[in-house]
């Protein structure tokens, strides 16, 4: 998909609350060849207005016994709604696309129908 997208000029970045770290071996595992920012403390996803206040999560209270750790609690989370956004190159929103679930992205086929909704003559 990205190589297609860049015949349009465009090019994808995702953005996480992951570590740089966690970003990294999130790039390697899944070989993405797409920039990968990370944002730990959601400073972007919040200027974007993506923050989701409900994801539900497990913390620990750092009692850890053989590397397992031993007081786990679920907890709810802050993170990212996964959001698929077209930026145009002055800088603004042309497309967004939502979902309530953390594990759907947006379709290819309605990401290149913005693509080329937004940028008709290119390609």
């Amino acid at each position: 998909m990205t190589s297609d997208l860049e015949s349009y000029g465009v090019s994808v970045v995702a953005l996480s609350k992951d570590t740089t770290e966690e970003a990294a071996v999130h790039k390697e595992r899944d070989a993405l060849g797409l920039m990968l920012l990370s944002d730990p403390k959601l400073e972007v996803i919040r200027q974007y207005g993506v923050e989701h206040h409900k994801a539900f999560g497990f913390h620990t209270t750092g009692f850890i016994f053989f590397g397992i750790p031993l007081d786990v609690r679920p907890s709810f989370q802050t993170m990212a709604i996964p959001t698929s956004l077209l930026v145009d190159e002055e800088g603004t929103i042309v497309w967004i696309d939502q979902s309530d679930d953390y594990r759907l992205r947006s379709d290819n086929s309605l990401v290149f129908d913005a693509v080329r909704s937004a940028f008709p003559t290119a390609s």
